[in-house]
């Protein structure tokens, strides 16, 4: 049994479709289907129904399923392992979304370096569909997103609730006033908060809207605007005192997920690494209710 096999097993289990599964893997249909056909001999079962409306697992392809995931991410870890420098003696990966990136990552990485300084660490952002794909796949051993997508062999679990809060770099202001208005930038945090900002705002006209809140961030350091962001998200232009709360806007809230597998290949390494997750965020998290309180 061969590693790609299982990874196109795994493919058209996730697509329930080989020409879907071959486009993902970037190989011909004729490849998946003889890679397919080679691991059924292998194992003398069918592991798909195949039909009109695409391929379905057969009892004996949802036993190996139970097992696929382990050996997918067991054979990344043996990979990752292998290829370390002496001076390291296992590996964890992180990824975070962008909306998270840059208050997460580095003291994170910090806090692992002092408790497990023999690990070597390995860090990105993307935007969480890329994301999940990477823990799918094993390459990833922890994400850290918004509104995840249910996988049968990850956990996800809440743990960071972000207070979308409205700021303003005009003068100091409530939300009666009209001054805050000019200028608004709309940042998309997503479906539930569009709801809940459109039913609150419905005649709020905003100057742009912004899909990164980086983007919204730097507009605000230039301009005289506002807009809905996680105050940790403007802690150094809190401290300045060049940013604001609109004093009595409704707050709205988003909550942040850590996406990690139900069968790690080192539970104790993976449980480390939460560990320095939840630390570092309760620190952030403490950090930015003070900022906020003294700024209003």
């Amino acid at each position: 049994m061969h590693i790609d096999q299982i990874r196109t097993f795994l493919e058209v289990v996730a697509t329930g479709n080989f020409n879907r599964a071959a486009e993902n893997l970037n190989v011909t249909q004729s490849t998946v289907s003889a890679r397919i056909r080679s691991l059924e001999e292998e194992l003398g079962r069918a592991l798909f129904e195949r039909g009109r409306n695409g391929a379905r697992l057969t009892a004996a392809g949802d036993r190996l399923l139970r097992h696929g995931h382990s050996m997918r991410r067991l054979w990344q870890r043996a990979r990752n392992d292998v290829a370390l420098p002496d001076a390291y003696d296992s590996s964890l990966s992180l990824g975070v979304t962008l909306s998270l990136w840059e208050e997460i990552e580095l003291p994170w990485v910090n806090w692992m370096h002092r408790e497990a300084p023999t690990v070597s660490l390995h860090v990105e952002a993307d935007y969480s569909p890329g994301l999940m794909r990477h823990l799918r796949d094993g390459i990833l051993d922890i994400a850290v997103m918004y509104e995840p997508l249910q996988m049968q062999e990850l956990v996800i679990e809440e743990f960071l609730r972000d207070e979308l809060i409205l700021f303003t770099t005009h003068p100091a202001c409530d939300v009666a006033d009209e001054i805050w208005r000019q200028d608004y930038v709309l940042v998309d945090w997503g479906e539930d908060f569009r709801y809940d900002h459109d039913s609150m705002y419905p005649d709020l006209v905003h100057s742009f809207s912004a899909g990164l809140s980086s983007v919204a961030v730097q507009y605000l350091e230039q301009n005289a605007a506002s807009a809905y962001l996680p105050a940790r998200l403007v802690m150094r232009q809190l401290k300045k005192g060049s940013v604001r709360p609109v004093r009595n806007a409704p707050v709205f809230e988003r909550t942040g997920c850590l996406i990690y597998s139900k069968s790690p290949a080192d539970g104790d390494l993976l449980h480390l690494g939460l560990e320095g997750l939840r630390s570092v965020t309760a620190e952030l998290e403490a950090q930015t209710a003070r900022l906020v309180e003294a700024a209003r």
